[in-house]
């Protein structure tokens, strides 16, 4: 009897890597990620919370794999285990990317993140009537970054990544969306954070919308001392969208709120040719600048009304190029052929 379950590739970095191993579950529709296992030792001591956040900070690089099933992603689960299989905290995790290398981003030349996880990203699933397609055999990477702050060393620890999908048979077919990412730190090639200078600031970065289409929801990703996300429209200065930082009384930060519209509602309208403006808030209270410690990163789920207008990748484009370079910093895997 053939198992549900089928191991498809096993890849890593160097011989003394993490290995990546992709399996399907058809009979639950399901695609797992499996990284591991790997080291993550303490960050140095010392600082709370305005430790900047590359200290211990450990870049896995993108480990490249095909997509295995059509259809549509609709959402993920994520946990991560010691190697007595004993569930770690999300507080290890920096970031998680699932990367599509034959797409471009809506409103950056870059390649398409299709999935991006923090550590204060809870697990999330679209209704079953949305999915972001994917075809079999898609190029795609996985790149994850880790920052051990909790002061204990960790030894074999995985992660797996569970993404539920929808078949491509799936009859009425799903809405197609795409994610949406508006990164106010983003600059090509170069890391996307920024100074957070001291008591309470706003930063901002304004982008011409390309297409038209709908925000479904929006979600985001900020540092400690993070207040807000907003989304402002430039020509009324009217806040559209606030996702807000939950935080300790300490600044730590917890969680981010989302905002869903559902996809039976219009939900938020862009329009092509317009200005709009992400704003990510701080409150620092340390009382001295805090360089490159801020991150504002708000993603949403775009239902764009043409998808055939959406913008085409150009891996000639030099903010491409430079974005690439930083990937090929960072190191690439291949996926081991199969026997």
């Amino acid at each position: 009897m053939l198992l549900p379950t089928v191991l498809l590739a096993a890849a890593a970095l160097a011989t003394d890597a993490p290995a990546l191993a992709v399996s399907v579950n058809s009979s639950r529709h399901e695609v797992v990620l499996r990284l591991g296992p790997f080291r993550l030792d303490a960050a140095p001591a010392g600082g709370g919370a305005e430790v900047h956040h590359h200290h211990g900070h450990l870049e896995m690089g993108q480990i490249r794999f095909a997509w295995p099933v059509a259809g549509w992603a609709r959402g993920f689960r994520m946990t991560l285990r010691d190697g007595a299989g004993t569930a770690l905290s999300r507080e290890l995790l920096h970031h998680v990317n699932l990367i599509h290398l034959d797409r471009r981003q809506l409103l950056t030349p870059l390649y398409e993140r299709s999935l991006a996880v923090g550590r204060e990203t809870g697990d999330a699933m679209l209704p079953r009537s949305t999915g972001v397609r994917l075809e079999a055999g898609a190029p795609m990477a996985l790149e994850s970054a880790w920052s051990n702050r909790t002061g204990t060393d960790y030894g074999d620890v995985t992660l797996e990544l569970t993404l539920s999908y929808l078949p491509a048979n799936l009859a009425p077919r799903p809405l197609d969306v795409r994610p949406m990412v508006m990164d106010v730190g983003y600059a090509a090639g170069v890391n996307n954070t920024f100074d957070v200078g001291p008591g309470r600031t706003v930063h901002r970065r304004e982008f011409l919308m390309p297409i038209d289409g709908r925000l479904l929801g929006v979600g985001g990703h900020l540092h400690d001392y993070a207040e807000s996300l907003q989304l402002v429209d430039v020509a009324t200065g009217k806040v559209l969208i606030t996702v807000r930082a939950e935080v300790t009384a300490a600044g730590k930060l917890v969680g981010v709120s989302r905002v869903l519209y559902g996809v039976t509602g219009d939900g938020l309208k862009l329009s092509a040719g317009r200005r709009y403006q992400v704003e990510a808030v701080y409150a620092n209270p340390t009382g001295r600048t805090l360089p490159q410690f801020g991150m504002g990163v708000m993603v949403g789920v775009f239902a764009p009304d043409d998808p055939k207008r959406w913008p085409a990748l150009d891996r000639a484009h030099p903010e491409f190029l430079a974005d690439l370079a930083e990937l090929d910093r960072k190191g690439w895997g291949e996926a081991a052929r199969r026997p």
